[in-house]
């Protein structure tokens, strides 16, 4: 854990103590029906962000509005939110390690064996593609020797700590080879860099890809479909000390499940268009 981590923990705990706010555990709060949580967020477009007012919106967002909802409705709970920023996805999810109980993260979190040691995870509410990208004036890479020769050659820009990194550390891990990550804070500053100059390549998510062609449909950048990832689900995290995963496991897969409902798919198209909604929701 770094420094800002630690520091960030402490800012963290001095809030709540003053605040007067205790950490609840969802069995308290079937007791006391209200509870108070903490919901630390990635700023990420369009997951979690403030949009030109000033507002926080974002599908994360509206998602756990809902569980607001449903929590009221169906368990008589009363759930106050308090939505706290971070713009490092590595302190992000540092803090969300060393947070009290009644804590939730929203963070576009891919799912892994890995984290699951490290965090809780709320049931998938989307999935995604881990595409890879690079100016289109790089020739496509058809297979791992095209991938070796005209990508990894390439300056990598990544998210510290991010699952995209990881990809990244097991490729040139496979090719014996050491390369220095160029990093950013926001996914979109990926193909950003890559606009700037054709020597960048990075990975980035489906939902980041598609925004970023429709907002700057006069940059010619690909992706290299045999290096994608196609397998990703989203969660929510939550602390390992937490016992609030039960019930928002509950809102979510509770009869055919939140995910299969017209208002998880109004967010949806709140959020996104029809052509990327087609990828990234789930069955």
């Amino acid at each position: 854990m770094n420094y800002n981590i630690i520091r960030l923990a402490f800012s963290l705990a001095l809030t709540l103590l003053f605040s007067g706010v205790s950490a609840q555990s969802f069995e308290q709060a079937k007791v006391e029906a209200k509870s108070e949580m903490n919901v630390l967020y990635f700023e990420n477009e369009p997951y979690a962000y403030k949009d030109a007012k000033g507002d926080l919106v974002g599908l994360e967002v509206d998602i756990m509005k809902s569980f607001v909802k449903w929590l009221e409705t169906e368990k008589g709970i009363k759930l106050k939110l308090k939505f706290i920023p971070y713009n490092e996805f590595n302190v992000f999810y540092g803090e969300i390690q060393a947070s009290p109980v009644n804590t939730i993260g929203l963070g576009s979190v891919t799912i892994t064996d890995l984290r699951s040691k490290e965090v809780k995870f709320s049931a998938p509410y989307l999935k995604n593609v881990a595409v890879l990208v690079t100016d289109g004036s790089v020739p496509t890479a058809r297979n791992e020797e095209d991938l070796k020769n005209e990508v990894l050659s390439l300056a990598p820009v990544t998210i510290k700590g991010s699952i995209h990194q990881s990809y990244l550390d097991e490729m040139y891990k496979k090719q014996g080879t050491i390369r220095d990550y160029v990093y950013v804070k926001e996914a979109m500053e990926i193909p950003m860099k890559i606009k700037e100059s054709a020597k960048y390549y990075g990975y980035v998510d489906a939902i980041s890809f598609w925004k970023y062609l429709k907002a700057n449909p006069d940059h010619y950048i690909k992706m290299h479909s045999i290096a994608n990832k196609t397998n990703e689900y989203f969660g929510f995290v939550l602390p390992q000390t937490s016992d609030w995963e039960v019930v928002i496991n509950e809102f979510f897969e509770s009869g055919f499940g939140f995910t299969s409902t017209k208002e998880y798919h109004n967010i949806l198209e709140k959020h996104l268009t029809f052509e990327i909604i087609n990828k990234v929701e789930l069955d």
